[in-house]
């Protein structure tokens, strides 16, 4: 008789010692793969365990369960329930490539980008844009700051910014100094904090220590009530999958969250802030474009420099 419990690993765990060897390697499998149980057919475990499909449904019994669609309701339930981890997006990317989705993953992910680049446009008002961009322009310093997977687009940002103006920096914490650098902005700087759920700790920390001092906190991120947006004097948008509406399509389109809306946004800022910097932004771009040329800096098909 298996004793009252709720999970269907406590089941399993109850009713262990009782098993078969076979249904005991079934049982621990089913333990360490919770996302491919709720998403994959009984028939697919099987091929990944090497038992039959007769093999699973007796576990599912042994369990206490009349069905293997019942043992599989409460993996299923815990995937739609919260968040999903990365492992069980990437299960669910699997799952659907298994069974060959009518869309292909890869049109999924299209569809989920390009709402995103659109969203830098539709969350944003240009009014919004350019008195960000404005505070960029009157400040003594800007710096830009993004950590884990927005660490590329705060690159960018940076990288496209000092072909503008030449009083940007990124914070990106060499050698454990990220507190340095943060200490040098003050009330007359700007700090571009780029985040999106799961958000960074070390960003918003940062961001709002900075906020606290007087620096203008401008937050590109994903929700007007992110712990970048809530302390940011100027607070732009973009749609995550985390923030997409109900009525919005999910994936399976990849496993990690796309990174096209906060890079798209950061574009939209630097070209207003190119758009309003007037003939200081235009003799900047003539020094460095003098510059790159004397260096030679881009390949010349003719071999030529």
């Amino acid at each position: 008789m298996v004793p009252t419990v709720n999970t269907p690993q406590e089941r399993l765990l109850a009713v262990f010692a009782q098993l078969t060897p076979e249904l005991q390697r079934a049982a621990r499998w089913v333990s360490g793969h919770p996302a491919e149980v709720g998403l994959w057919s009984m028939r697919r475990q099987a091929q990944a365990l090497s038992v039959s499909p007769a093999t699973m449904l007796r576990l599912a019994r042994a369990a206490g369960y009349k069905s293997y669609d019942s043992f599989r309701a409460p993996f299923q339930q815990a995937l739609t329930s919260g968040g999903s981890t990365l492992r069980q997006k990437a299960a669910k990317l699997q799952a659907a490539d298994g069974r060959k989705a009518t869309q292909p993953a890869h049109d999924v992910l299209a569809e989920l980008q390009g709402r995103a680049v659109q969203s830098a446009c539709k969350l944003n008002t240009p009014a919004q844009l350019d008195a960000a961009a404005r505070a960029m322009l009157r400040a003594r310093m800007v710096g830009f700051l993004g950590w884990r997977s927005s660490f590329g687009t705060a690159f960018q940002m940076r990288y496209a910014y000092q072909l503008l103006q030449c009083n940007g920096m990124l914070l990106d914490g060499a050698g454990g100094t990220l507190d340095e650098q943060a200490e040098i902005l003050g009330p007359k700087d700007v700090l571009v904090a780029i985040g999106q759920a799961p958000y960074a700790r070390p960003t918003v920390r940062v961001a709002q220590d900075a906020a606290q001092r007087g620096v203008t906190l401008i937050a590109l991120t994903d929700d007007a009530l992110s712990p970048l947006a809530l302390q940011a004097a100027h607070a732009l948008l973009f749609q995550s999958e985390s923030s997409a509406g109900a009525g919005s399509r999910h994936g399976p389109g990849t496993f990690f969250h796309t990174m096209a809306g906060p890079l798209a946004l950061a574009e939209h800022l630097i070209a207003r802030f190119a758009a309003i910097g007037g003939q200081e932004v235009l003799g900047r771009l003539d020094h460095v474009e003098h510059r790159l040329r004397n260096e030679q800096a881009y390949w010349n098909q003719r071999g030529k420099p």
